[in-house]
């Protein structure tokens, strides 16, 4: 088969979505990780009540609702609004501030406009075929077209996905160099008169970064722990199995004293600390993966 060209392909491929639920899902859920939607958890993409949610996640510090929507060939809007409003009533439901959309259906900038307005107390974002299929025709997203889609990369596309990653890996050596200029200079130069203070090296920022992950994937693990004890969450067996002696370890290495839950403002500083050291040594702002 002639592949289109000028991007049409993903486009076509998206609308002519074939997979079934539980892969929409999880491409859904690559593309809000990579947007800056954090604590993915999606539902029962295998099927099951998901109570009006079929991800959720976090997003500028707020809990919100995904709803996916992949069916075959494009639906009329009023299917499309049917689904819409049938998802969004998952944000009240659930007490989230925000709700987010991801479909490979086409939809106007009008309709769009009055999907994000129907309900003004819930923030809304919508992952339309046009949007989403921009987003898979980028060099990040290259390997997620592949797994998805089975789109390969043309030679253009390998040439720009290369030429991508040459600039980064150049920065990020222009990055590590200043910073070794910098920590040199700093060394030879006191802080203030008297002061003996020194820079921290490479190994105390790592070391504190490893704490800070810990500690805020060690309180994400009570937050879970506490909606499976509730009978609103499940986990495989076996996975939970390993997250619990994952979490002893953690407890067995700072003390369940040092650890969570955490107030708000004490949540706010270990994310910010964290973001903070990892921008240090080369990460974009906001990377709160554990």
């Amino acid at each position: 088969m002639v592949r289109r060209s000028e991007g049409r392909e993903t486009w076509h491929r998206l609308l002519d979505w074939d997979k079934g639920q539980a892969p929409s899902e999880r491409l859904a859920a690559i593309i809000l990780h990579n947007e800056g939607f954090y604590d993915l958890d999606p539902s029962h993409p295998l099927g099951g009540k998901d109570g009006l949610k079929d991800i959720v996640c976090t997003f500028n510090g707020e809990s919100w609702i995904g709803g996916v929507y992949f069916p075959r060939g494009q639906q009329t809007y009023k299917n499309i609004k049917s689904k819409f409003l049938h998802d969004l009533k998952g944000a009240e439901k659930n007490n989230s501030g925000g709700f987010v959309f991801i479909t490979n259906q086409e939809l106007t900038l009008s309709e769009r406009k009055e999907l994000t307005e129907i309900d003004n107390s819930v923030d809304v974002q919508i992952y339309h075929l046009e949007r989403i299929a921009s987003l898979l025709n980028y060099p990040q997203y290259y390997g997620v077209r592949m797994e998805f889609l089975d789109i390969e990369m043309t030679k253009e596309e390998q040439l720009s996905y290369f030429a991508k990653n040459d600039v980064r890996i150049t920065k990020l050596e222009k990055t590590l160099e200043m910073i070794t200029i910098n920590l040199n200079s700093f060394k030879t130069t006191k802080l203030s008169e008297g002061s003996e203070d020194e820079p921290r090296s490479i190994e105390e920022i790592c070391e504190a970064i490893d704490e800070f992950l810990d500690k805020i994937w060690f309180d994400r693990h009570l937050s879970l722990r506490y909606r499976i004890e509730n009978g609103k969450e499940t986990v495989d067996e076996k996975i939970w199995e390993g997250a619990l002696k994952s979490a002893q370890r953690v407890i067995d290495k700072y003390g369940e004293g040092n650890l969570g839950p955490y107030s708000d403002f004490e949540w706010g500083m270990l994310n910010g600390k964290l973001s903070a050291l990892r921008w240090v040594i080369g990460y974009t702002w906001d990377i709160l993966d554990t």
